[in-house]
């Protein structure tokens, strides 16, 4: 029903006040409320009547109005039974949010309105409910016949007037009426982890898209796949890069829009749905979780397979036996292959998350892989099999799709550890060792996602970080305690001064013009550091031992 409709009502005498721009916007029910932000009790598209009780003065009128906005209101009806009209202020704020306005005269009571609307909304409402129960029973019906998500997505979409994207947590596309580059995808994953609650708006260029989550096995939003739904733009291509259906050929006729990688912006917005957009979305839901549950179906036989090779690895099997496990798999005899440990810890969920979790970060490389979690206690592995110039990227590949994650891990961890590459099955074992060791020593870091590599394990920090935690609080307390004591008698920088000074590899010059220091105080307070410690920061040995002591935990 649209705003038109509502007002075209002789026997109502309602009488439009702002807003003869805005009477096509379409009204999903009629609520009555005197609260000064009734935000809380609207989802979008409402005709808000109210009785003005809340306005105390002209101010007033301007928090209710930006609430009503905020929510997607299609317009508010004001009586005038309290003022005898409609205050200037009121029309003044409804017009500076371009929120319609009407008058509602003494003589006719909200009841009234809401008699004559709601009977309306109904009868549409069921005759769209018999539209969407019909195009439900053949959606089943083309799925149970071997169609996939890919080939009805744009034709649904473009029946219900929508544009939308179905993607993983990790921003990874399933299917899309159009491209969507990945750094939109990516903004969209992270809003979606990030979100305090769902469905929730965000912003994309110009294009406000609502996320919604849709559940698989098992049930966390870090396993989810979502739903990026907006209402298709029917103007000229603006200034964001959103560029709308008509400009973007199709193949097809129903032209999607595409969001352009580097005008995207995405920032949480109100969890209010615009007008029109939930009916749209909820019927796509049902759509891709048929796609979903099918998809989960497909991961458990890969599991079941992936498992053989997890029981292989956990009974130290014979090279012929992993390699009939990792044939089975579907992993090419010949290649090179390389492990990824994996931990999910501070998470009450089930074991499962972490392997869901795992397949996802694997799949952000093109390589083929096998994801057990039956191999090692509390440890998933992942073997990828590929050339050693594509092995050689899964590490940055991994960085990233870890850290896109950690919105959606709150109190938990993710760490994971890579091996080096094996050049046969019969070294799988030893990359095994080799994963298990960098995930050990990333336990140790205590940040929500870490990923360290084999060729990580030559730094000098990690290696340190095999020493047991005791003794590396020991060699840090006895080097750097005495100049601790005196900073915090003195109120002195002597602590941080060191740190610039090895920084600036002991140029007396370069850590003074850093420092904002004469260099003569510097040399003052190096040398009150050289005469608490003991040490000559001159010497090599004593400046290396020094700069491990600064970067060792506290």
């Amino acid at each position: 029903m649209l705003l038109r409709e509502a007002l075209d009502r002789p026997q109502l005498r309602l009488t439009l006040l702002t807003g003869e721009a805005e009477l096509d916007r379409t009204v999903s029910r009629v609520y009555v409320t005197d609260l000064p932000d009734p935000r809380r009790y609207l989802s979008g598209g409402e005709i808000v009547l109210t009785g003005l009780m809340w306005r105390r003065r002209a101010g007033d009128s301007d928090g209710f109005v930006a609430a009503c906005a905020a929510a997607g209101v299609t317009a508010i009806g004001a009586g005038d039974a309290a003022y005898g009209s409609v205050p200037v202020d009121l029309v003044t704020a409804c017009r500076r949010y371009g929120v319609p306005l009407f008058e509602v005269p003494v003589e006719v009571s909200f009841r009234d309105i809401i008699d004559e609307v709601t009977p309306t909304l109904w009868a549409r409402r069921a005759n769209g409910l018999a539209t969407v129960l019909g195009r439900y029973r053949g959606l089943v019906a083309a799925m149970a016949g071997g169609a996939r998500l890919a080939d009805l997505l744009q034709p649904v979409a473009a029946d219900l007037g929508v544009d939308c994207w179905v993607l993983t947590s990790t921003g990874r596309t399933v299917a899309g009426t159009g491209p969507l580059p990945s750094d939109a995808s990516r903004r969209l994953a992270t809003s979606f982890l990030a979100a305090g609650r769902l469905p929730a708006l965000v912003e994309v260029g110009a294009r406000r898209i609502w996320l919604v989550a849709v559940s698989g096995r098992p049930e966390h939003r870090l396993a989810a796949w979502l739903l990026a739904c907006a209402v298709r733009h029917t103007g000229p291509s603006d200034a964001d890069g959103v560029v709308p259906p008509a400009a973007a050929g199709s193949a097809t006729g129903a032209a999607p829009s595409t969001v352009a990688a580097g005008a995207a912006r995405s920032t949480v917005a109100d969890a209010v749905p615009p007008p029109g957009l939930p009916e749209a979305a909820a019927e796509l839901v049902s759509l891709v979780a048929l796609e979903r549950a099918h998809a989960d179906e497909a991961g458990r036989v890969e599991r079941r397979l992936a498992d053989q090779l997890g029981t292989a690895l956990s009974t130290a099997a014979s090279p012929a036996e992993l390699r009939a496990a990792l044939f089975s798999g579907g992993l090419p005899p010949r290649s090179t292959l390389l492990v990824l440990a994996v931990r999910l810890t501070g998470l009450t969920t089930p074991p499962e998350l972490a392997v869901a979790v795992t397949e996802e970060i694997v799949r952000s490389t093109p390589l083929p892989a096998m994801v057990t979690g039956t191999a090692r206690p509390g440890t998933v592995l992942a073997v990828l099999a590929g050339g050693r110039t594509e092995l050689a990227g899964v590490p940055d590949a991994v960085r990233g799709t870890v850290a896109g994650l950690v919105p959606g891990l709150g109190a938990g961890r993710l760490t994971v550890g890579i091996s080096g590459p094996a050049a046969e099955p019969d070294a799988l074992a030893g990359a095994v060792e080799q994963a298990e060791h960098a995930l050990t020593t990333a336990l140790a870091d205590p940040t929500p996602g870490t990923v360290l590599s084999a060729g990580d394990l030559a730094s000098h920090l990690l290696l340190l970080s095999g020493v047991p935690p005791e003794a590396r609080r020991a060699f840090r307390d006895r080097l750097l305690g005495p100049v601790l004591a005196y900073d915090r008698a003195h109120h002195a920088d002597l602590v941080s001064t060191l740190d610039e000074f090895l920084a600036c590899s002991g140029s007396w010059s370069r850590a003074a013009e850093r420092l904002h220091l004469h260099v003569n105080t510097l040399r003052y307070r190096i040398g009150r550091i050289e005469q608490l410690t003991g040490r000559d920061l001159s010497r090599f040995p004593d400046r290396v031992d020094f700069y491990l002591a600064l970067r060792l935990p506290h």
